[in-house]
């Protein structure tokens, strides 16, 4: 078997990122791409939620805070739509109600930021399940 040059075996898992500060989603993305990731990054839930609806990501990670929404709002419209896949919330200021809130909604993590680049990469292919990303560069 081929092993496309994104060091998946098949089609890299998509993500999708939802951040409204431009610096961390655009780290983000870059991280998640450059491990092979088909990232794609929005700044706000309702574009993010349209993407969905046309192509269902394998995993979504989201901002608890969002200028229009929540990142526990936006899981609860995803699931609306019939959407079951994993999710991480990610949030700068954690605390343990907030984590109990977000496992109810059906997160599978919440990461406190700033965020551990090896900590993000390894919750995103063990929910993935697809396979193993490339070695970074």
């Amino acid at each position: 078997m081929l092993i496309a040059r994104s060091g998946w075996s098949e089609a890299p898992p998509t993500i999708l990122i939802v951040e409204d500060d431009p610096a961390v989603r655009r780290s983000l993305l870059l991280l998640l791409q450059g491990r092979g990731f088909a990232a794609k990054a929005w700044s706000a839930a309702d574009p993010a939620l349209a993407e969905a609806a046309r192509a269902a990501p394998d995993c979504l990670i989201v901002d608890y805070r969002l200028e229009s929404s929540d990142g526990i709002a936006m899981l609860g419209a995803l699931r609306a739509q019939g959407w079951d896949g994993p999710a991480i919330l990610i949030s700068a200021y954690p605390s343990e109600e907030l984590s109990a809130r977000a496992r109810e909604a059906g997160f599978a993590l919440v990461l406190e930021k700033p965020l551990r680049e090896h900590m993000l990469i390894d919750a995103v292919t063990r929910l993935t399940r697809s396979g193993t990303p490339s070695a970074s560069p």
